[in-house]
């Protein structure tokens, strides 16, 4: 997504698109969705991790593990890029939000923050509940305090990951906020419900928590107040899918700039007609529009930038819309190839399409920054203090 890299992030970028080239090239999307070739998740995700993908938010501690620029939210939303040109299957968002939220306050012995550093172990962020809400002000679940336990009680759909993790870092209402606790998925009174959607590489479930026993200590606070966790934690989640969302509409453009060039009528390729040539003009506006909106998200959150929340309503309202404008434009300039299941554009319009209903819809976001704005009665009392 960057006009600039340092010299690790070029590194970071080299290895990642090697190895996603070498170990998940288009054909094996196939093999996923039919497992025809009995791919092991966790064994999948094991292989990412010993790449460093689970340990980027590794404190200092942690001499194997950690980001390789100093920036570790964009070198997560890099990752997060190059993973979503491939499609491929990532417990990153989960991990990520795992692993930051413990910090320093993790023993490095710690069985669940060893395992879930050299991915041993899955951790899936369970933010969304019935209701539909993404913003913490309106997190049901709670944790209360029963002397030295937390006794966790709610529900959270559409968990990424929730039938094959090993742990939830789950939003709760405790004290006097929202905060995230950390629940072991064999715990007494959590069951969960796998589900299938509509992105055919990707498992999503519904976990329903009845009055669930964890330590006090599983309320993660990385020595900063639950609530400021909570919300990074969301802002991380949100500004990982939006790079990944990125990284699939750049990857289908630029199968279409190819074949544009080499799909031939007429006597000459289709891209040198007037009305395509217009109409992937504005396709690439739109997907560098994405870009930028995206890449503002991801230094606001690497920041901790006082504009960081309207920043990531400002993108995912964007690139959660003009996603699926690309795809479907992108799908009908391949012609009828572009509509059949061999074609990978329809996998492609799945991850979008997934990712727009996840952790806020654009309305929701659109919503929200009036929220933030201050807006009345939809006239431009813009007020940015």
């Amino acid at each position: 997504m960057r006009f600039e890299l340092s010299e690790e992030q070029q590194f970071l970028v080299d290895t990642t698109q090697s190895f996603l080239a070498k170990e998940l090239p288009p054909t094996a999307l196939r093999a996923w969705m039919r497992n025809a070739a009995g791919q092991d998740y966790r064994q999948w995700w094991r292989t990412c991790a010993g790449l460093g993908w689970s340990g980027i938010f590794a404190p200092e501690s942690c001499d194997d593990y950690g980001s390789v620029s100093g920036a570790p939210v964009v070198d997560a939303a890099i990752v997060s890029e190059i993973a979503g040109r491939a499609l491929a299957p990532s417990a990153l968002p989960g991990c990520s939000v795992a692993v930051r939220a413990l910090g320093d306050a993790a023993p490095d012995a710690d069985p669940t923050f060893r395992g879930v550093l050299d991915g041993s172990r899955i951790a899936a962020f369970a933010l969304e509940e019935p209701a539909g809400t993404w913003n913490l002000d309106a997190v049901a679940t709670s944790a209360r305090r029963e002397g030295d336990d937390l006794v966790v009680t709610g529900s959270k759909v559409n968990v990424p990951d929730a039938a094959t993790a090993d742990v939830l870092v789950v939003a709760c209402q405790v004290d006097d906020g929202v905060g995230l606790v950390l629940v072991p998925i064999d715990a007494a009174g959590v069951d969960v419900t796998q589900k299938r959607g509509l992105d055919l590489l990707r498992e999503f479930g519904d976990v329903r928590l009845d009055n669930v026993r964890v330590g006090a200590n599983a309320l993660l606070s990385a020595g900063a107040p639950s609530s400021k966790v909570a919300e990074d934690a969301r802002r991380l989640a949100t500004c990982l899918q939006l790079a990944e969302t990125v990284g699939a509409v750049d990857h289908l453009c630029g199968l279409l700039l190819d074949y544009a060039h080499t799909r031939h009528a007429f006597g000459r390729p289709i891209g040198g007609f007037q009305a395509l040539k217009h109409r992937i003009a504005d396709v690439t506006l739109w997907v560098e529009s994405c870009k930028g909106t995206a890449d503002a998200a991801v230094d606001a959150v690497s920041e901790d930038s006082d504009e960081a929340e309207l920043l990531v309503s400002v993108a995912k309202s964007y690139v959660g819309d003009r996603s699926i404008r690309i795809v479907q434009e992108c799908t009908q300039m391949f012609g009828g190839i572009g509509l059949t299941w061999e074609h990978d554009a329809h996998l492609y319009l799945r991850r979008v399409t997934t990712n727009r209903a996840l952790l806020g819809t654009p309305e929701q976001h659109r919503a929200h920054i009036a929220r933030l704005l201050r807006v009345s009665d939809g006239v431009g009392a813009w007020d940015f203090h």
